[in-house]
């Protein structure tokens, strides 16, 4: 395996050592010696993009979900002197990220400082907290469909759980991601108009600075049946701006998208994560096991049962008698990708055996085999089609133009004032959408 990494704050890339992961051949994982868990985000994958092999992508998602879930210390960096899951669960790195709203700015304003003091929203201020909310979730609402609401998914509706309720969802951004959008004014229609290309910068290849990094997270309400002590957990305002309503609410992490910039692919490397309590695969329904997407007692016996289907509308959380959504895997995830999912949950409940993040597996990773084919624009994508359950529900499957593929769908975010393309990221097409 060849990926390059990044050391800070005298982290070494031998970090950790003593839970080293060896990947051999005879698995099929890709050839290395070592992958251990570290604080360092690694830089690229410098495999030459391989046709129809992913295997030194999928190590890449792993490293970078390691590294965006380390124990954070000052200033947002990672704290070198922990180590990931060592008590159970942790504040991690990318939770101190900006968030899109706070790109989001109204006509006039100028996004804050990087890691400037967020501020809760007026009526969240009225609202009781039992246990002190370390933050608040607060998606911006938006006049553009194909995006991502705090509880739409894109292009469809919302998540509703088996305890009903709403899943929630947020997008954040690392500092080169934010730093260039902000130098910019990408915040405003002016800025949109008088760059002639939107570039963000990409990680370097073989060794250097990681490049733009976005995430999204999906989250649930933990409730009845839920175990806090399997999830990565936070207590969080969730702050509806249509609505202009707050609630104080200890949520779980179910779903996790990274999108990362590099220098071998400018389309962009998309990882996929979820927790492994979602749901069940199609061929697979595991009726003695507990999912937070699923119930065996819902049978396929009506339009209200069938999996992957919109809830009805309005949903209201609070009325009995409604059907949650039913939600199956359609895709099993990949032989490999399993395997490699193994040995890193291996090596995070080494360093504790009740570590949340063992509990999460990587569904994929879609990168560009072809970065610079000149017949197609988004790279010749591998795998084609990639979906989280909690993301994209309702888009799972291989049918062209209705399934889920990360660089097909982004390859289409422009800036909707002229059509400009706004690489592979849809906030900057909600400039002239915000409410």
């Amino acid at each position: 395996m060849s990926i390059s990494r990044v050391a800070r704050s005298g982290a070494t890339i031998g970090f950790c050592a003593a839970v080293t992961l060896g990947l051999s051949g005879r698995d099929g994982l890709a050839q290395t010696n070592d992958v251990s868990l570290a604080p360092d985000m690694p830089a690229d994958v410098i495999a030459g993009n391989p046709i129809g092999n992913y295997e030194d992508y999928n190590i890449y998602s792993w490293l970078s979900f390691v590294a965006l879930n380390w124990p954070v210390g000052e200033n947002g960096q990672p704290d070198v002197n922990s180590i990931i899951g060592q008590n159970g669960d942790n504040s991690t790195v990318w939770e101190t990220w900006m968030e899109d709203y706070q790109i989001l700015v109204e006509d006039g304003e100028v996004p804050p400082t990087w890691q400037a003091p967020r501020a809760v929203p007026p009526v969240c201020g009225n609202t009781k907290a039992q246990s002190g909310p370390s933050r608040t979730i607060r998606h911006v609402s938006s006049k553009t469909g194909a995006v991502v609401s705090l509880t739409n998914q894109a292009d469809a509706g919302p998540l509703i759980d088996q305890n009903g309720n709403y899943v929630r969802y947020e997008i954040l951004f690392n500092e080169i991601m934010y730093n260039y959008i902000v130098q910019n004014k990408l915040y405003t229609l002016a800025g949109l108009s008088d760059i002639s290309e939107i570039n963000f910068p990409a990680g370097a290849s073989p060794f250097g600075n990681e490049g733009a990094t976005e995430v999204k997270a999906s989250w649930k309400i933990l409730g009845k049946g839920d175990d806090p002590s399997r999830f990565h957990v936070a207590t969080s305002y969730v702050y509806d701006q249509a609505e202009n309503t707050c609630a104080s609410e200890m949520l779980g992490l179910v779903g996790f998208h990274i999108a990362t910039k590099t220098n071998s692919a400018p389309q962009w490397i998309w990882s996929t994560f979820e927790h492994i309590d979602n749901a069940p695969d199609k061929g697979n329904l595991n009726t003695n096991k507990h999912y937070s997407f699923y119930s065996s007692g819902c049978l396929d016996n009506g339009s209200t049962c069938k999996a992957n289907q919109l809830p009805e509308m309005p949903w209201n959380p609070t009325q009995s008698g409604q059907t949650p959504v039913q939600v199956v895997r359609e895709a099993q995830i990949n032989g490999t990708t399993t395997r490699i999912n193994a040995h890193f949950q291996g090596a995070l409940k080494a360093v504790n055996p009740h570590s949340v993040w063992g509990n999460y597996i990587l569904v994929g990773t879609q990168y560009p085999q072809k970065p610079s084919d000149p017949t197609d624009p988004q790279g010749r994508p591998f795998p084609p089609y990639l979906a989280n359950t909690t993301m994209e529900t309702f888009l799972q499957g291989e049918v062209p133009t209705s399934s889920s593929s990360c660089i097909g769908c982004h390859s289409g975010a422009t800036a909707s004032n002229s059509g400009k393309p706004t690489d592979f990221t849809f906030i900057l097409s909600r400039v002239t959408a915000k409410d």
